[in-house]
């Protein structure tokens, strides 16, 4: 049987808003191949993490990224390790030849954007032995639809671990708002919260970072704050 490693790579992109008292643009970006494959290598037996995060470094020129296993997916004569990327587009410095970087998001829990184009699909419970199962049926060519699937179930693990752990600042830059924090909150979830709550759940892990004072009149910036761990703690 053919072993391959597999990454999946998501990517935080801000686009300048015209206003400068409005918050940036955000988007999920996922790496691709030209032809919008997932970067994958064959399966060597040792240090398998090592040759995932090597792999990624050469494609986007930085080795400053979160990386994780998530899954193994059995198909026919291979079997694919699925592994969980996350980054900053400031992190991004030059991009291998043959590789790009495309939008991708979940909606309403049957949608998938990715790229210019939308995929309907659904998602079953089976229960077996008295386990719950499921499985996610996607309306799509055979050519993408195992593209679209390992994706969906890495997305959707990023979406369960937001509450728990500290994944959810992977996605930041060197600085951010807290209004940042929340927006890619609520993009990911695809939902919305409450403002104030939310600050204060997350501010213990926000350190305060002190800029240089503009010199324009009639308007402040918002706070920048870093990344504070908690050893032992739940951001959320």
């Amino acid at each position: 049987m053919q072993a391959n490693l597999v990454s999946c790579l998501f990517i935080l992109d801000s686009e300048k808003n015209g206003n400068i008292r409005k918050n940036d643009i955000k988007k999920i970006k996922i790496l691709v191949t030209d032809e919008e494959e997932l970067p994958e290598i064959p399966f060597k037996a040792k240090g398998i993490k090592n040759q995932i995060k090597k792999n990624i470094s050469s494609i986007i020129g930085s080795d400053y990224f979160h990386v994780e296993q998530v899954f193994s997916y059995d198909h026919g004569a291979e079997l694919d390790v699925i592994y969980l990327g996350i980054t900053n587009m400031e992190n991004i410095i030059k991009l291998k030849k043959g590789y790009k970087l495309i939008e991708f998001k979940v909606e309403n829990n049957n949608t998938i954007i990715f790229g210019d184009k939308k995929f309907k699909y659904k998602t079953i419970e089976n229960i077996e032995n008295k386990n719950i199962e499921y499985t996610h049926e996607i309306q799509a060519e055979d050519n993408i639809k195992l593209t679209l699937l390992k994706l969906l179930i890495t997305y959707k693990k990023i979406r369960s671990s937001l509450d728990n752990t500290d994944m959810l600042f992977k996605f930041m830059g060197g600085t951010f708002t807290l209004e940042d924090v929340r927006i890619v909150y609520e993009l990911i979830k695809d939902t919305s919260v409450d403002k104030s709550n939310f600050r204060k759940k997350i501010i213990k892990y926000c350190e305060k970072v002190e800029e240089k004072k503009t010199e324009k009149k009639g308007y402040r910036p918002s706070q920048k704050y870093s990344f504070k761990p908690l050893k032992g703690d739940v951001w959320l």
